[in-house]
């Protein structure tokens, strides 16, 4: 297997370096709860709990799940929103050496079928219905096809096997369980399944220990500030280790928003007086173009991080200047971990323009399509090592043989450039390359113009299938609230700035809202799909 290996040797010089501990991840957490037992530590729209809470919480669901007999590293899965049990059951599962899995409710039947096959959980908890689907109702039709599961909880009042809240406020006496590895894999990142069914990536300990001191000192976040959370907390990390689980380890509060829409999520900001925010690009440039949102308060904010898609510079731009604040990006993937990051003292250019460099024990390269180094500023598919990362994908070794080449360096599929400074500037993806009469045009290129425009909120840029040129251009947009935008003016305005006529967009439709994976990203064969059933609007180019 291509993957990182864990040698004594690995393991000994980044424990050396303070990269990685010798501990499990709890006990980062209990430090920071005896200094601060009385203080905020996480909050949802249901609950709030100090730290000294949120830690009894986790010692009596560590002991209940260790007195059902599951054996060192057997997988929990949890399906639930944005709520403070995912702290609380991902302490646990620590605690008790069992492997935590945070599922997204906005999966339904084929997902949950095809996610609780490769995870094998024995114990499931679900929560009530959304949007008229019945999880528990769902698992129940699954489960002839699911031998391992042996126990299904509900929360929120749910009647199932056992009762997840009930547990949690139930004392038990908790005994740790002896030569806890922090390297071994116990927690399950999923990925958004952009293309395809969502796969389950493996992280250990020292992956998100050493990912979390790097993020709390690229942000200088401190003891005492509020981290709220806007984008969804069960997929990937934007939604759940930036803004809740790195708050919880250097003493400050995290607060999470459960049910998105811009105006609930601008009152949150406001109303937490949050110093730190997290959410997916996307959420961002709708919070940008809501009519309230230069009109209130954001003097306590300091940072606000994106990560999980592309930031065009000019929504970069935007956000620093009607928030007042500090545009912090993360780059990475669910499934190789985090390259680069941008810091809070990075210069203005470089924090709307690049992805940052890349922190301490990190690798990157660039490389064409036979995997060798491309020259100096030329672009290249992006391929890195990463102590925040050494594993594959849960139960798919065939998958992680193709994810990871040669000695451990994974394969982003996106292209980027390096600087002279070592800022990493992402380009495109090796696979959303437009192919128009033989030449290739870089979506993520026209997108970052095209947002630019005035009346435009979001785009994506696909291709569509021509008989002669092979692909078409098809700008798909959302435009802010009673604007209007032609192909035309479109087009106009990407001449105005040099765009090569072989990249200008055929094509112009306009959505409500661009289709969106879980975590975040547009889905380009959704995308694909609405606009296959649309009669094109042209123009003459």
């Amino acid at each position: 297997m291509p993957v990182l290996d864990l040698t004594p040797e690995l393991v000994d010089r980044l424990t050396s370096a303070g990269a990685w501990t010798d501990r499990p991840l709890y006990c980062a957490f209990d430090d920071v709860a005896a200094g601060t037992p009385h203080a905020l530590a996480v909050a949802d729209q249901h609950e709030r709990l100090t730290y000294a809470q949120l830690k009894e919480r986790s010692l009596n669901l560590a002991a209940w799940l260790m007195e059902q007999r599951l054996g060192p590293g057997a997988a929990v899965a949890l399906q639930c929103g944005n709520r403070v049990a995912l702290a609380v059951a991902h302490l646990a599962c620590d605690r008790a050496d069992l492997t935590f899995i945070p599922l997204s409710i906005s999966w339904r039947r084929a997902e949950m079928a095809h996610l609780l096959a490769l995870a094998r959980p024995e114990v499931l908890v679900v929560g009530p219905p959304v949007k008229g689907f019945d999880f528990l109702a769902a698992v129940q039709e699954l489960r002839a096809d699911l031998p391992e599961l042996r126990l299904v909880g509900g929360m929120d009042g749910i009647p199932a096997e056992f009762d997840f809240d009930a547990v949690c406020r139930t004392h038990r006496p908790f005994e740790d369980r002896a030569n806890r590895d922090p390297n071994a894999p116990r927690y399950v990142m999923v990925t958004s399944g952009t293309t395809g069914l969502p796969h389950m990536s493996l992280w250990s300990d020292n992956n998100l220990w050493y990912f979390m001191q790097v993020f709390i000192d690229c942000v200088q976040m401190t003891a005492g500030d509020i981290a709220v959370g806007l984008a969804p907390a069960s997929t990937g990390a934007t939604g759940y280790v930036f803004p809740m689980l790195g708050p919880i380890l250097c003493g400050a509060s995290s607060v999470l928003l459960e049910h998105w829409s811009p105006q609930e999520a601008l009152d949150l900001m406001e109303s937490s007086r949050a110093t730190h925010v997290t959410a997916v690009p996307a959420q961002v440039l709708k919070l940008l173009s809501d009519p309230t949102v230069r009109g209130r308060d954001f003097s306590s904010l300091r940072t606000f991080t994106n990560s999980g898609a592309a930031m065009p510079p000019s929504g970069a731009q935007e956000l620093e200047e009607v928030f007042g604040c500090i545009q912090h990006v993360v780059y990475g993937a669910t499934d190789g971990g985090t390259v680069t990051m941008l810091r809070y003292d990075d210069p203005v250019d470089k924090r709307w323009t690049t992805v940052g460099r890349a922190f301490a024990h990190n690798e990157v390269r660039l490389v064409g399509a036979t995997l060798a180094d491309v020259p100096p500023g030329s672009a290249g598919e992006i391929l890195w090592r990463s102590a925040t990362k050494s594993y594959g994908y849960l139960n798919e070794p065939n998958r992680t043989d193709q994810a990871w080449v040669g000695d451990g360096w994974y394969r982003s599929g996106d292209l980027g450039t390096l600087d002279d400074d070592g800022y990493l500037r992402i380009v495109g993806r090796v696979k959303d390359l437009i192919i128009r009469g033989g030449q290739n045009v870089s979506p993520r290129e026209l997108e970052d113009l095209i947002v630019a425009l005035p009346g435009i909120s979001d785009v994506a840029v696909i291709g569509t299938p021509d008989p002669v040129l092979g692909e078409r251009i098809c700008a798909c947009v959302v435009l802010d609230p009673g604007a209007t935008v032609t192909l035309d003016e479109v087009i106009s305005g990407l001449k105005a700035v040099d765009v090569a006529t072989f990249k200008l967009p055929e094509r112009l439709e306009v959505f409500d809202d661009l289709p969106q994976s879980t975590g975040g990203k547009v889905s380009k064969p959704t995308l694909r799909t609405w606009v296959g059933e649309r009669e094109p609007e042209t123009a003459s180019v």
